[in-house]
């Protein structure tokens, strides 16, 4: 018999079993997770005719001569490329993205697929719909605080997912505070340009802070300094007996603000930091006007011409010394500097002294006989009076009769100018009193800013804790704790103690921004680096301590003290705008399952009805080192095999088992085009194969009939 005939039959087995793999890969070309299939074939035995023989002398070498017997099947090939997705919206459905097999399991052994088509059973359980196989991963327990915990750790199992699970109560413990507080809030520096009588431009520069002794209220301390060390602030002590005018660089004093940063009041201190009723700022100055050493007007006693006895002396008319000194170089006619803070004016039966000194600390005296009237001085200082080269002019007495006469007496004097008016209402602006078109005004920001939270005592009820942020200086702020209807909570010191102190302390940040110190106080209106608070705590039993203080008995009494740390190590102070939030708190109310979701990581997280949520349970995939070589047992599942190698089993994402797709399901790799394709090939080559026996039919035929 003819070898070809043997050939075509191998031939048309194979293109058979081919046509075989293309029709199954076209029936489940809609089949959820399938993998199609693909055949290979190969060459069978070969008929050696002749050897082949090496090269030898002069001759060459010969190649063998074979003829093949046919084909054979070589593989038939699982092609594991991933499929494309489809959406389906369905709670319980999945899709991995990548490699790695859902785990089912019948009880005795263990089946893998990637359908993910489940569905949830009458007790919970996430099953296949077509067998009942049970999904297997890890379900969530509870720990003993409550605490719904899924360890990927223990041996798979299970899913179940009852309906109906309990969230229990929970108390805070902590809070977690985070993100910026507005470096640039309270009342910003600001400076105005003022100019002297000889021209020069003064600087005056303002700046605040926050009275410690009064953080319950808007109250800020301010400081004014002159830039220009030429020139002084003319300052009170405030000795109602002796009180004098005091020669500074700087004043003070306290500025109070509405809560739109609109000022209440403004009050200027003394040296020894007790209030004046003067608000206006006053320096030093050549031309300036002349007053006593309190600051008040310089009066001069005077007596009628005609009252002369020690009696009338002592009830004497008071005049007042008006104007300013103008101090000129006779010669040049310019205007000559003095000390505008030393000056004596002394006067004596028949004359008077006035005493200055010039820029060099030397001392100019001036020296007149007159008759001793008023109106003598008025006139001399008129005209002016001369001291070598230089002439003074500008004083005069006022309020009293010309021909008065000027009592004996020496009187310390000061060339003082009203500088600046403060605000004593409405915006913090300050006025040049000697031209109102120059006027500076401080930027105010709240320097207050409050976040909340609900904390929860053992039995789940709630509390609307509020802190409060107050800015005091640059980088430091005032912190406090209360329960919505302002009642104070209580402080937990930094080793963990209890006391009966309202909940406050000071944070304090570096020059970067970062959080520096958080275990700081206010003692006696200082920072003090110490007593600071670590959290802050309440007894829902107390009176007042419950949102509703008026009710009696309270209705939270069952429940015990609550104790709650605050960390702050993830605040930060930057020149933006507040957004400090609580990020996080681990108390909570009772709440009830009402859905679930599971995320890209398998996780099946659960929605409660207190509106949080906590995990349920958590998928597990399986990945093998030859996913080709799984057995196929139906119903879309495959089981291990001896070449497939062990399961790998584990957490989703990681050690390459993928990511999951909720919602959606993994359509048939097979491409319909691609299956036509082979299925053409098939039919002609089985074609081809059928036609070499049929010739091979034909020979023999013709060798029959070679005998007839």
């Amino acid at each position: 018999m003819l070898r070809s005939m043997y050939s075509g039959i191998t031939g048309l087995r194979n293109f058979q079993d081919q046509l075989d793999v293309v029709a199954n890969n076209i029936a489940n070309v809609n089949t959820i997770g399938f993998k199609g299939s693909r055949t290979t074939f190969q060459s069978t035995l070969f008929q050696t005719l002749a050897a082949g023989t090496a090269p030898q002398d002069l001759l060459g070498g010969i190649n063998p001569m074979q003829i093949g017997l046919g084909s054979k099947i070589a593989s038939i090939d699982k092609i594991m490329t991933q499929g494309s997705p489809m959406s389906t919206g369905k709670a319980t459905d999945m899709m991995i993205q990548g490699e790695g097999f859902f785990i089912l399991s019948d009880g005795v052994g263990q089946y893998y697929t990637r359908a993910g088509n489940f569905t949830r059973d009458y007790n919970g359980f996430f099953v296949d719909p077509a067998s009942g196989m049970k999904l297997q991963g890890w379900t969530a327990r509870l720990t003993p605080d409550g605490q719904r915990i899924v360890d990927t750790n223990d041996p798979i199992g299970d899913i179940q997912i009852s309906s109906g699970q309990v969230m229990p109560a929970k108390q805070t413990s902590f809070v977690r505070l985070a993100h910026n507080l507005n470096a640039g809030v309270g009342i910003q520096d600001t400076t105005i340009v003022i100019k002297s009588t000889l021209g020069d431009s003064i600087p005056v520069r303002f700046s605040f802070k926050r009275d410690l002794n009064n953080l319950n209220q808007n109250v800020y301390l301010w400081e004014a300094k002159i830039l220009d060390t030429n020139y002084n602030f003319s300052n009170l002590t405030n000795n109602t007996t002796n009180a004098t005018l005091t020669s500074t660089q700087t004043i003070n004093g306290k500025v109070e603000l509405d809560d739109y940063g609109k000022v209440i009041n403004w009050v200027n201190f003394a040296n020894d930091q007790t209030p004046l009723s003067d608000t206006r700022i006053s320096i030093f100055d050549v031309n300036g006007n002349i007053v006593g050493e309190t600051g008040q007007p310089a009066t001069i006693e005077t007596n009628e011409a005609d009252e002369a006895d020690e009696a009338d002396e002592a009830n004497g008319t008071p005049a007042t010394l008006s104007g300013s000194i103008k101090l000129v170089d006779a010669t040049t006619n310019e205007s000559v500097y003095y000390d505008p803070e030393d000056i004596q004016l002394s006067f004596s039966v028949n004359s008077f002294t006035i005493t200055l000194k010039d820029s060099q600390g030397d001392q100019i005296t001036f020296t007149s006989a007159y008759a001793g009237t008023v109106r003598s001085f008025n006139q001399l200082l008129s005209e002016g009076i001369i001291s070598g080269n230089y002439k003074l002019t500008g004083l005069s007495l006022k309020g009293v009769d010309d021909s008065n006469t000027i009592s004996n007496g020496t009187f310390d004097l000061r060339s003082v100018r009203d500088v600046i008016q403060p605000p004593v209402a409405g915006e913090i602006k300050f006025v040049d009193m000697n031209n109102p078109t120059n006027f500076s005004t401080a930027e105010y920001i709240s320097p207050k800013t409050t976040t909340s939270t609900v904390v929860y005592d053992s039995l789940g009820n709630s509390y609307n804790v509020y802190l409060n942020f107050t800015k005091i200086n640059e980088n430091t702020w005032y912190w406090e704790a209360k329960l919505a209807d302002g009642t104070p909570l209580y402080k937990i010191t930094t080793d963990e103690q209890l006391v009966n102190e309202p909940a406050n302390g000071v944070i304090a940040f570096d020059a970067n921004g970062n959080l520096a110190a958080t275990n700081w106080s206010i003692v006696g209106g200082n920072i003090v680096q110490s007593g600071g608070t670590a959290g802050f705590w309440f007894d829902p039993g107390e009176q007042g301590a419950a949102l509703n203080p008026d009710v009696d008995p309270p209705s939270v009494a069952a429940a015990g003290p609550v104790t709650v740390s605050v960390n702050f190590q993830a605040l930060t102070q930057f020149a933006s705008p507040h957004s400090v939030t609580v990020t996080e708190q681990d108390g909570n109310a009772q709440g009830t399952l009402e859905s679930f979701a599971i995320n890209t990581s398998g996780e099946i997280i659960g929605i409660f009805s207190n509106g949080l949520t906590a995990p349920l349970g958590q998928v597990a995939l399986a990945t093998f080192n030859n996913p080709e070589g799984l057995l196929e047992v139906g119903n879309s599942m495959y089981a291990m095999s001896s070449n497939s190698g062990l399961p790998q089993i584990g957490v989703v994402g990681v050690g390459g088992r993928g990511s999951i797709i909720p919602g959606a399901l993994e359509m048939s790799n097979v491409d319909l085009a691609e299956e036509f394709t082979n299925m053409i090939i098939a039919q002609r080559g089985f074609q081809a194969n059928s036609r070499s026996i049929t010739t091979a039919d034909q020979i023999l035929n013709e060798l029959v009939n070679i005998k007839r």
